[in-house]
């Protein structure tokens, strides 16, 4: 496989949405949620994750769990995953908590080549910039790149904008979704998975790996069929 492993994790309400329609921190899932995330991202090389995501959350981007972090530690990876932020824009802050001085496996900013001067330069201060593509970031470049960089398993924490561009590459292998027992409905609430969408044709397959229901959630697991 010229890229890595890629994996998605995303929690959903009963009616598939990740958040309010005010687009809060989503809060809505239980500890086990939170403590399945991190055993998530401890099995990962890097995590990545989108502006928006960054904007709405300012998250921190590690494992947080001492149980889970002694199970990385288990698995002889590092302590610290490599971060990597895709914005097109660059119209994030560089005082955000991703880029902590203190994470030594440092930051990737996955941008384009026509994103604004003067907002790479503030960026590329507390990481490291790597241009691909004009307009959008070209998803298949920045994975070739992580691959090169070592990279083997990826832990996606996106939106539904960005987890669509990984579904429009068919560059996903699994994906984790949480189905909590809660409902937000409105039009304009995000869903898991956005963008343009396919057709009927066009649609991914699934096989559902696992399911398990605990205290009312439902932790789902599905292997993108090729």
């Amino acid at each position: 496989m010229e890229r890595p492993f890629v994996y998605v994790n995303m929690a959903m309400s009963a009616d598939g949405k990740i958040t309010s329609v005010r687009r809060e921190e989503p809060r809505f899932t239980s500890p086990r949620d939170k403590k399945m995330m991190d055993k998530l991202r401890a099995e990962a090389d890097a995590l990545l994750i989108g502006a928006g995501t960054l904007r709405a959350d300012n998250p921190r981007q590690d494992v947080r769990d001492p149980e889970m972090r002694e199970y990385r530690r288990s698995l002889g990876k590092p302590e610290w995953l490599l971060n990597v932020l895709v914005t097109a824009s660059a119209s994030v802050d560089p005082a955000s908590r991703l880029f902590d001085p203190e994470h030594a496996a440092g930051v990737v900013v996955a941008t384009v080549e026509d994103a604004p001067p003067d907002r790479l330069r503030r960026l590329g201060e507390v990481a490291e910039i790597w241009t691909l593509g004009r307009g959008r970031v070209d998803v298949d470049l920045l994975l070739a790149r992580l691959k090169a960089r070592g990279v083997l398993r990826l832990l996606v924490e996106g939106g539904g904008e960005l987890n669509w561009s990984f579904v429009e590459r068919d560059a996903i292998d699994e994906i984790y979704i949480t189905v909590a027992p809660a409902i937000f409905g409105g039009h304009d609430a995000p869903t898991p998975v956005e963008g343009s969408g396919l057709d009927m044709a066009g649609r991914r397959r699934l096989r559902l790996v696992s399911a398990d229901v605990v205290d009312g959630e439902i932790f789902c697991r599905y292997a993108f069929i090729r």
